[in-house]
């Protein structure tokens, strides 16, 4: 089963996530970028828009990415 998850990016370099009701109710740093966390975790990109600005000097793209869930009953395998 796949998971997925949006993040927004702007040129700046600043990410955050689109946020589920789950997200909500997680304390979390605001101010922290979350994509590299994401794409740590083993989250990876599959799609993205492109970056608009509109009248702003920021551009914004969203970006879908995917992960393989893993069965609660299951252990991770370890690497040979």
């Amino acid at each position: 089963m796949k998971l997925y998850r949006y993040v927004i990016m702007n040129n700046a370099g600043h990410s955050w996530a689109a946020l589920t009701a789950d997200d909500v109710a997680a304390a979390k740093d605001p101010g922290a970028p979350i994509l590299p966390q994401l794409l740590h975790d083993g989250w990876v990109p599959v799609r993205e828009t492109p970056m608009g600005g509109g009248t702003s000097q920021l551009a914004h793209s969203l970006i879908l990415l995917e992960k393989n869930s893993m069965p609660a009953d299951r252990p991770p395998r370890k690497p040979k």
